[in-house]
């Protein structure tokens, strides 16, 4: 069951990055994709490689969150463009789950909002700067082993974002879809991958320790 999902994911995330490699370069994404929050409580710093519009466009992304009645999780991270433009972003999530797995409902599911600011510099007249609004929903199963030594936890995270431009872009609402899935075979450290797909196509992958 653990080599069958490694080699899924393995052929998963190959056929993303195919995807993703057909897709022409967009105008600069200036808010960090994917969001990487599944509806569980989670404490702890992640670490991840995200590629967006393409895998010629490349970034790193870092998140602190934090437990709580509601959970917390700040975000920055730093794009590199092909076209030389270098985008900085940050962000505040903010979740909780409001529903769990039960007989008529096989789902957990937890409301995701919260604010992001992006900024692209080497544009030209001072950059061009986005502030994010997004709102939507977290839905996952978590599925364990017997033993309790590994879980493999999918999830789905659409949303609506209100996109209201600082510099440059018009303010718009547009719709994402996060795919991701969780690899878990210690206490101390997960492993995460997303994809991104509507407005935005963007891929990523990292540890979350």
């Amino acid at each position: 069951m653990k080599r069958l999902a490694m080699n899924g994911v393995r052929t998963a995330a190959i056929s993303a990055v195919a995807i993703l490699s057909q897709v022409a370069t967009g105008a600069a994404q200036v808010y960090d994709m994917p969001q990487f929050i599944t509806p569980y409580d989670e404490t702890g710093v992640g670490v991840y490689m995200v590629f967006v519009n393409g895998i010629e466009d490349v970034g790193g992304m870092v998140t602190f969150r934090k437990a709580g009645d509601v959970n917390i999780g700040f975000r920055g991270s730093v794009n590199d463009f092909k076209g030389g433009d270098i985008a900085l972003n940050g962000g505040l999530d903010v979740y909780k789950q409001f529903v769990s797995v039960s007989e008529s409902f096989p789902l957990d599911v937890a409301w995701v909002t919260g604010v992001g600011l992006g900024w692209v510099t080497g544009t030209g007249d001072g950059g061009i700067g986005i502030l994010r609004v997004p709102a939507g929903v977290s839905l996952a199963r978590q599925f364990q082993s017997e033993d309790g030594k590994w879980a493999l936890t999918p999830y789905v995270s659409p949303r609506l974002a209100l996109d209201i431009g600082l510099s440059g872009p018009e303010t718009k609402v547009h719709f994402d879809v996060d795919f991701g899935l969780e690899m878990q075979f210690s206490q101390a450290w997960l492993l995460r991958f997303g994809l991104t797909v509507g407005h935005t196509e963007a891929l990523g992958f990292g540890i979350v320790f």
